[in-house]
């Protein structure tokens, strides 16, 4: 379910230039989870402001300027103008915004309504005609008018071309300024991102084993990220900042070489460049953490590179503020006829590096070089103490955050080692798994390796048609029928088999209607899942390592959706390796070796195996505790802080372990699924609503369609 807390920790790191970008990803193209036209507009509109309201607060918690920007509250915090000063009609205009969408950002509105008023009032959140309305009346109050509409200009010329100055990154002896990206509005208000490349590493710099030389340009030892905001005057903008306390702060005069006079505000937790000028007000935040050259490389690309955090001197954020050509606000000639910098790092040449030259990796395609690190990594902390002569025969890995799959290669043995081998006409083929996450550094990481059947991974969707006239049909509801299944758990290091028609039938459910994923609390570990149909066709699935048989919804786990995990289905023994046992309760403790995910999570099992209580390492996650029906079906699923019940989930289930219902409460919102099947006990249905869907609103809804082969057509309500 999506709520404002959810939104504003997702939201906290979203940047303004990527908003046309998400209303068009947003309206056009839909993803599994339920988002019809209320609940888009508001996602949509919700995350044009707040986005922009939020700008700042990945660099800082309670970011400060002068004691004469402030913009009054919202969602209790207390904020900041980066539109004018407190006394400006900017700045009163929007402390007046504020105060009235705080009050009224949850009334009730017309979806189609929201969406025509998009275009010309998106920017400030407005979902009805009185929000409009208020948006009017304040521009006139205060001689204003509205923002107008944006563009993102695809590179650094065309942005400067759109906002009508020259080139403003100068760069200097010390820092190299690159422009990322930016929007424009018709008014003239902008913004950009950049980064300022430390061409010497700064000397209050967190103490980490960085070189210490200049690099070449593009590299540097250090890169700092900085936003910079030009807001026009006479024009109503909307971006805000968390205000903290201005006792945090030190602020003093700087005189530019170009003859501009700033004030700089600076704490430790990141700094401001301002300038009040007669037609604008320009405000640019610096952050106080970023990427260094860990890998001593001399690129700064995330690869290799560690995120850390460091200080600023009074003389560091000077000659910063002297990198900028502030005179080109001016002079839209200014640095133009000179040329634009772009820091663009290929994937070749990230993966060349990140590979082990030693082992042939030829056979893999350009279009899939990003594999390359993952199989060099495998082989190098997994394979090579064993194995030499190491050559790649396949491979199926899906390549993300964890690239998960497996490998088959030949070799000689090192040493002895007990690893399966299959025959083929290159003679004898080991397989492997393969789990890569990356550590604290960005470098690949490889997880624990074992035993793994070459089979490729059941796909979501195939293309029964062509490629020139292609038609995918829909496999995870596909009717075939289960032979016999098996587990690897990597726990105990066992297999388990499944042939008992009973729990075949449970395990097509889980597999059709959950989320059976290899991702589980932040632990990215995975366990193979193999299925045999009677068709004699094979698949593999990759399952959580804990079991979970969980399912994804509004941007959430929302439990175990039959009451049973995979370990409950095939018998895994819970006092396998990561139980404990005390007072009757046997208790598995996961730790991610992920620095990025969840350091560890506990679950409670009772003795018939149902778990019971979910406790995580986490300050976003609650924890949860869960209670069954006779037929040990999980039929409510709470979250807790403290003693206060936070969220409820409740299922009801068909006498044959089919899920038909599901409510999900949190606050005062709530969100209901109801599951349709049809006469063959095939998925039909899934029907969405919620608390905020207007009248007869079905554009959530997910309906699923068999044809005379069994294949399955998905559609979504709102396409």
């Amino acid at each position: 379910m999506l709520n404002e807390e959810m939104l504003l920790l997702a939201l906290n790191d979203t940047k303004d230039a990527l908003l046309e970008r998400t209303r068009k990803a947003l309206g056009y193209k839909l993803r599994e989870r339920k988002r019809g036209p209320g609940k888009i507009v508001r996602i949509v509109l919700i995350a044009a402001v707040l986005s922009a309201l939020l700008i700042g607060a990945a660099y800082a918690a309670g970011l400060v300027g002068l004691g004469n920007m402030r913009a009054g509250s919202l969602f209790g915090m207390k904020m900041l103008s980066m539109e004018g000063l407190s006394d400006s009609p900017e700045g009163q205009a929007l402390s007046e915004w504020l105060s009235y969408y705080d009050a009224h950002r949850n009334d009730p509105f017309d979806a189609q309504e929201a969406i025509d008023l998009m275009e010309d009032y998106g920017p400030y959140g407005v979902t009805t005609k009185e929000m409009a309305d208020e948006i009017d009346a304040l521009c006139g109050k205060y001689g204003l008018k509205r923002l107008g509409v944006l563009s993102t200009p695809p590179d650094e010329r065309s942005f400067y071309e759109a906002a009508g100055v020259g080139k403003l990154t100068c760069g200097n002896e010390a820092f190299e300024n690159d422009y990322s990206g930016g929007y424009v509005y018709t008014s003239g208000s902008f913004q950009f991102d950049g980064t300022l490349f430390a061409l010497e590493t700064p000397s209050t710099a967190e103490a980490v084993p960085l070189p210490q030389t200049p690099q070449a340009a593009g590299g540097g030892t250090y890169a700092i990220p900085y936003q910079f905001r030009r807001a026009m005057k006479g024009v109503l903008g909307y971006v805000t900042m968390n205000a903290g306390d201005p006792n945090d702060y030190t602020e003093w005069q700087h005189a530019t070489p170009d003859g501009q006079t700033l004030t700089i505000s600076d704490s430790a937790h990141g700094a401001f460049l301002i300038l009040d000028r007669p037609d604008s007000f320009v405000v640019v935040s610096v952050a106080k953490s970023g990427w260094a050259d860990y890998y001593n490389d001399g690129r700064l690309d995330g690869l290799g590179d560690k995120f850390v955090s460091f200080a600023l001197s009074h003389e560091d954020l000077e000659v910063i503020a002297d990198s900028f050509n502030w005179a080109a606000l001016d002079d839209p000639a200014l640095g133009m006829d000179g040329e634009f910098t772009y820091h663009q790092y290929s994937a070749e040449s990230a993966v060349e590096r990140l590979t082990n030259p030693d082992i042939d990796l030829s056979m893999i395609p350009e279009s899939q070089a990003n594999l390359k690190p993952t199989i060099s990594a495998v082989y190098e902390q997994q394979i090579a103490p064993y194995i030499q002569d190491f050559r790649l025969v396949e491979y199926s890995i899906e390549w993300g955050r964890v690239d998960i799959g497996w490998i088959s290669f030949t070799g000689t043995p090192i040493k002895p080692v007990n690893w399966r081998t299959v025959p083929s006409d290159k003679g004898a083929v080991y397989c492997r798994s393969v789990c890569v996450t990356r550590d604290e550094n960005g470098l690949p990481l490889a997880l624990e390796s074992f035993d793994m059947l070459p089979i490729p991974k059941k796909d979501m969707a195939k293309n029964i048609g062509t490629e020139e006239n292609p038609d995918y049909v829909w496999l995870k509801n596909e009717e075939k029928v289960l032979a016999s299944a098996s587990l690897y758990a990597q726990q105990n290091g066992k297999t388990y088999t499944i042939s008992d028609p009973a729990d075949l039938d449970a395990l097509t459910l889980m597999l059709r209607d959950s989320d059976i994923n290899s991702f589980d609390a932040g632990d990215p570990r995975f366990n193979p899942l193999y299925l045999t149909y009677t068709d004699g066709s094979r698949d593999l699935v990759f399952t959580a390592a804990s079991g979970a048989d969980a399912f994804w919804q509004y941007g959430q786990w929302q439990g175990y959706q039959y009451g049973k995990t995979i370990f409950d289905l095939f018998g895994v023994p819970l006092e396998a390796k990561g139980y404990t046992e005390q007072g009757g309760i046997l208790t598995a403790r996961m730790e991610s070796p992920d620095p990025s995910m969840l350091q560890w999570t506990e679950i409670d099992f009772e003795e018939n195996g149902d778990p019971v209580e979910r406790r995580v390492m986490s300050d976003m996650l609650r924890p949860a505790r869960y209670a069954y029906d006779e037929n040990h079906k999980r039929v409510r699923e709470t979250w807790w802080e403290g003693d206060t019940m936070t969220n409820e989930i409740v299922n009801t289930y068909a006498e044959d372990g089919r899920i038909l219902h599901s409510e999900t409460h949190t606050g005062n919102m709530w969100s209901v699924v109801d599951y349709e099947y049809d006469e063959l006990g095939r998925l039909t249905a899934e029907l969405h609503r919620d608390n905020d869907d207007a009248p007869g609103f079905t554009g959530g809804n997910i309906y699923y369609s068999y044809d005379a082969d069994g294949n399955c057509r998905r559609k979504m309500g709102w396409e």
